[in-house]
């Protein structure tokens, strides 16, 4: 039986050849030109005009749920009040992964005390989600990585206090880690990263499994600075941002021959980038999570709950009070001084 040809609608896409996607999809199959061909007009590719006195009908959008792209998320935010959190790391950080073990984790009930209410995006975590499902037929749980030519993407929950309170709806931002990888080399390029200038919340994902290897330690912790810096002095950022670091794969670092080991170099590095940006006028917490546990699975989802809380939480107001004036020349100032006092 002959094989069924591999077709790849993007011209010189090597999939047919090599079955490796251009833009570094993995598996092939999530690539959304893959097994299509390049579509052709009946009259040969030429594009048939309106006729005259004929209006063509204006086109409706339908949310398709897909991951939304930077049209959608200016529609959705035009018509809902958002809270935004950009996923920030290099690449196989776990930034998709932790995104996907969120919606999850809500499909089975309630996380950290809150009720999943909907999403506008769900056939879009579904993608992200299938390969870590048995049904996927793979031998172990994995996400598919997020190829540098794919555009930002982004991800919408809806989220209700299991205590009472109003809706929130979260955006959370996904982006190749390879474009961060490389503004963090030239700075230049920090301008692109659009989101980041949207963002409530900046999460940076550190890669604990890299952090505890005695030979990969000292350049990737480096590099993990670098990429703070980076963002911050370059004016990625609004003013208000909040700002946390989460180390991720933490079922890595539990193993027990070395689990003391790796929790002291957790701590360790914790308290030297947190003293050391708190030096540099940049606070942030650091907090601990394991989305998808794969080698010592006793760890289970670990963090998870208190992160939705972190992301949800609401902005803290700014204080508009006037502050009294000490020796003041008015005697209203000066009584105003006595109260405050």
């Amino acid at each position: 039986m002959n094989a069924v040809p591999v077709h790849c609608e993007r011209t010189g896409c090597p999939v047919a050849q090599t079955g490796k996607c251009a833009l570094k999809h993995d598996p092939v199959e999530l690539c959304p030109h893959f097994g299509k061909t390049p579509q052709a007009t009946e009259n040969g590719g030429e594009v048939e005009e309106t006729r005259p006195g004929r209006t063509a009908p204006s086109a409706v959008r339908i949310a398709t749920g897909e991951a939304m792209e930077w049209t959608d998320l200016d529609a959705f935010s035009r018509a809902h009040r958002i809270r935004t959190v950009s996923v920030i790391g290099e690449p196989r950080s776990g930034k998709t992964t932790l995104i996907a073990a969120l919606y999850a984790s809500l499909c089975r009930g309630p996380v950290g005390g809150y009720d999943f209410v909907g999403s506008r995006t769900l056939l879009g975590f579904a993608r992200r989600h299938h390969m870590a499902l048995l049904n996927s037929d793979r031998k172990s749980p994995k996400t598919p990585r997020t190829s540098r030519d794919d555009p930002t993407a982004f991800f919408h929950l809806a989220l209700r206090p299991r205590s009472g309170g109003a809706v929130s709806q979260l955006i959370v931002s996904d982006r190749s880690g390879e474009a961060y990888q490389a503004a963090r080399q030239d700075t230049a390029l920090i301008g692109e990263l659009r989101e980041l200038r949207l963002a409530d919340r900046a999460c940076f994902v550190l890669n604990a499994a890299k952090l505890t290897n005695p030979e990969r330690r000292a350049a990737y912790g480096r590099q993990f600075k670098q990429m703070i810096y980076a963002l911050c002095d370059n004016g990625a950022f609004r003013d208000d941002v909040a700002i946390e670091v989460l180390a991720t794969k933490i079922d890595t670092t539990r193993r027990p021959d070395r689990a003391a080991e790796c929790a002291a170099i957790l701590d360790e590095y914790e308290a030297q980038i947190v003293g050391e940006f708190a030096a540099a006028g940049i606070e942030f917490g650091f907090h601990r999570v394991c989305a998808l546990p794969k080698t010592h699975l006793e760890t289970g989802y670990l963090g998870l709950g208190e992160t939705l809380a972190r992301w949800t939480a609401p902005a803290q107001l700014p204080d508009v009070a006037q502050p009294a004036v000490r020796d003041a020349s008015r005697q209203i100032d000066r009584l105003l001084a006595k109260v405050t006092a």
